[in-house]
Order: structure tokens, then C-alpha cells, then sequence
């Protein structure tokens, strides 16, 4: 721990007994040097906190701080009742109506709020349209994995031929004949 560190430590459990920091910084003695100087003069000592019993109490606590692998860590205690739901909610109808200043916002909000406004339409293809598209695709994608499969269970060149052949084929009738 360095210097720096066991300053910060210091000023850390001042704060924490109630003594100003101003209090709790130690200083190095001034060198008696004849080349600084008048020689100063001394300072007044600190009068006593009015409160000392406070002090004395708060040192006799178990401390607060502790210091784990270099690493400062504060815990606190908070001493308070914990809200029940009919306190969170007095004075809401939550059967009838809305909520005090309104509701935030509804899922139908939020919806349109993150959909982009292209997802709105289809774009002129119709329903009938987008179902013919499925299905032929679906049908183009299980013609090529039965094609795929034939192809690894060939047992020659010839038979991979006819294979890529009859795939062509069902292909270009799933386009239109073109």
C-alpha cells in the first residue's frame, strides 16, 4: 500500500467518524532549515469536537469499510418499511380505468413505434401472390435437397449428369418455362 493509498484510507474513515478532513490529513514536519526562513510559528491546536460522544460511538461500530485484494468496498444499511402493492397503487382504478396522468404508452403504440413504416404495406403484392411465392419456393428448395441427395448416393459420372439435367429441367418449369 502506498503512501497515496493510506492518505486516502485516512481521509476515508475521517469522513466516515464525522471529523473534517482538514482534521485528519497528517503533515510532514518542516526541516529546520536556516535558508527557509523566519521560522514559523506554531499553529493552534484543534479544539474538540462538541459532539464527541458521537465520535466515540461511531468508532465502536463495526466498520463499514473493508479492503479486499487492494480494493475498497463500502457497505450500507438502509433501515426502511417496505411498500406493499396497495400502497404502490392507492388511489388507481386498475379495473375501470385509466391511470393517473395517462398511460405511458400502449402495445399498439410501441408497435408502430419500432415497425418501419416500409413493413406497413405489401408493396402492391397481394395475398394470393405472396402465397404462390411461398409455395414455390419451398418446392424449388425440396427439389434441390432431393437433387443434392441423389447426387451424393450416384454412383457415377453419367448418373450426376442426368441428375443435373432433370434439376434444370424442373427448375426452369418453376420459372415459367423460360
Amino acid at each position: 500500500m502506498g503512501r497515496r493509498d493510506v492518505m486516502s484510507l485516512v481521509l476515508a474513515l475521517a469522513t466516515v467518524a464525522g471529523v473534517p478532513p482538514a482534521l485528519a490529513q497528517t503533515q510532514d514536519p518542516p526541516a529546520a532549515s536556516s535558508a527557509q526562513g523566519p521560522p514559523q510559528t506554531p499553529t493552534q491546536a484543534p479544539s474538540i469536537p462538541p459532539d464527541l460522544e458521537r465520535i466515540r460511538d461511531a468508532l465502536n461500530r463495526p466498520s463499514t469499510i473493508r479492503i479486499d485484494n487492494g480494493q475498497l468496498k463500502i457497505y450500507v444499511e438502509i433501515i426502511a418499511k417496505w411498500p406493499s402493492f396497495t400502497e404502490l397503487v392507492k388511489g388507481y382504478d386498475l379495473r375501470n380505468g385509466p391511470t393517473k396522468r395517462g398511460a405511458v404508452m400502449t402495445h399498439q403504440e410501441f408497435l408502430q413505434m419500432v415497425t418501419p413504416r416500409e413493413m406497413y404495406s405489401s408493396a402492391g403484392i397481394r395475398p394470393m401472390e405472396m402465397l404462390q411465392m411461398a409455395l414455390v419456393n419451398w418446392l424449388g428448395k425440396a427439389l434441390v435437397m432431393k437433387g443434392i441427395e441423389e447426387i451424393r448416393n450416384a454412383r457415377n459420372q453419367r448418373e450426376i449428369d442426368e441428375i443435373r439435367a432433370r434439376i434444370d429441367r424442373e427448375l426452369a418449369a418453376l420459372r415459367g418455362g423460360r
